[in-house]
């Protein structure tokens, strides 16, 4: 794996790669990345089945990179209120992540930005559905916009942030990131 996609998976999925959060969301421009394929193959094969990179939406210049860790994304989306409010979407009644995250993919390249991709990235549903209704008084703007709750999402964000501040950190001092994991 190359540094320069070292530190991008460090500053954008550290709290992902380390089980804080479902999932982390990466945007790579392909001309960065002439062999993202090989990368993320190489990736899979290298963290799996702890963790593990999935390429949602690919166009001729980006790539957009799902970073999760099975286990949690799974209970993000299979609890009870995540899996009733996906099911609006038409997402399988079959609780089977790969089912969820084709359905996902397929949705986004229908779509921009389809708002339930909120909770694969372990987002508060609250949250989430005040957001897709278009309530303008959010209180706090980290993350995501948060609606309610705003210290006890503060210091999930700090957590976050300190957690890619670590890797990035390490990176530096010269660790390989498949050692700092």
């Amino acid at each position: 794996m190359c540094k320069q996609f070292e530190k991008a998976l460090a500053l954008h999925c550290s709290p992902a790669l380390f089980g804080i959060k479902p999932s982390n969301l990466i945007n790579l421009e392909l001309k960065n990345y002439p062999n993202l394929d090989e990368e993320i193959e190489e990736l899979n094969s290298m963290f799996n089945p702890r963790i593990s990179f999935y390429v949602l939406k690919k166009t001729q210049k980006n790539a957009l990179v799902l970073v999760y860790q099975e286990r949690k994304i799974c209970r993000a989306l299979f609890n009870n209120c995540s899996y009733l409010y996906l099911l609006g979407f038409n997402y399988p009644k079959e609780k089977k992540l790969d089912l969820y995250l084709e359905c996902l993919k397929d949705r986004m390249n229908l779509s921009d930005f389809p708002h339930e991709i909120g909770v694969f990235l372990g987002y508060d549903l609250n949250d989430i559905i005040e957001y897709q209704k278009g309530n303008k008084n959010c209180i706090l703007v980290g993350y995501w916009k948060v609606f309610s709750d705003k210290e006890r999402k503060m210091k999930i964000f700090e957590q976050y942030n300190k957690c890619k501040s670590i890797v990035s950190r390490l990176l530096d001092k010269g660790y390989r990131l498949e050692a700092i994991i």
